[in-house]
């Protein structure tokens, strides 16, 4: 029969400590986006704690292509969230006593978290938006001359109403075009939308890709929608999509 002592001896694993140049090493439960674990540094401050996540987050960002303004909106915003602060990329807050500590620990890991799942979004949003971009300006230049809208609302079966990225129309026939990266959100989102699109002769779903994406990824968008590289698009008219 399961017990508290079980469950324990399982979750210890989770708890390590070590001593570093930043401070004592704290492993704790939450995840960044590559679903490490967030480690915290806990530091001696008079009589209290500093506690931070050594940059941890910003690292995770930087890996992303997140910089600059953008990165440091990111960590401020989610070091708000949890009553941290920051200071030189770094997320961390102080208290006065060990009665504090855990709280500490916890706010300072959740914050790196969220703040490293912003900034991974952001860039994959960004990253999204210039792909659609690129394939719409080729799509208006082409001699067939193919009506394209970006953001183009379509009602769902549930009733919901989806914004896809780009619609092409040409000759009553439809194409829903949504661009995907390689992250989680990006890939759920666009399931989603697509999994609640009707299929009917003439309306045509596809998902859109530049870099790589994992083959579960793709086995999991493909069976609610086609899916196009960039490439494919790139050295065409792309009147291929609506006349297959």
């Amino acid at each position: 029969m399961l017990d508290c002592s079980q469950i324990r001896r399982v979750l210890e694993t989770y708890d390590v400590c070590e001593r570093t140049d930043q401070g004592m090493r704290v492993s704790t439960h939450c995840l960044y986006p590559s679903f490490e674990q967030v480690d915290v540094f806990i530091v001696g401050h008079g009589d209290g704690y500093l506690v931070h996540d050594g940059g941890g987050a910003a690292r995770v960002a930087w890996l992303h292509g997140l910089e600059g303004r953008s990165l440091t909106r990111s960590l401020t915003q989610a070091a708000s969230i949890f009553g941290c602060e920051t200071k030189d990329e770094t997320i961390a807050i102080e208290v006065p006593s060990g009665d504090w500590l855990w709280s500490a620990v916890a706010s300072v890991a959740n914050a790196a978290a969220d703040a490293a799942r912003a900034a991974v979004g952001r860039v994959g949003a960004t990253r999204e938006s210039n792909l659609i971009g690129r394939t719409k300006a080729i799509l208006d230049k082409a001699q067939w001359k193919p009506k394209t809208s970006r953001d183009f609302k379509y009602p769902g079966k549930s009733g919901k109403i989806h914004t896809f990225d780009l619609s092409i129309e040409s000759d009553h026939k439809l194409a829903l075009v949504d661009a995907v990266v390689a992250h989680p959100g990006s890939i759920a989102a666009k399931y989603l939308a697509f999994s609640d699109t009707e299929s009917r002769p003439g309306l045509f779903k596809y998902a859109l890709y530049e870099n790589e994406l994992a083959p579960e990824d793709k086995a999991l968008l493909s069976n609610v929608a086609d899916l196009i590289s960039y490439k494919a698009i790139s050295g065409t008219n792309g009147e291929f999509l609506l006349y297959q």
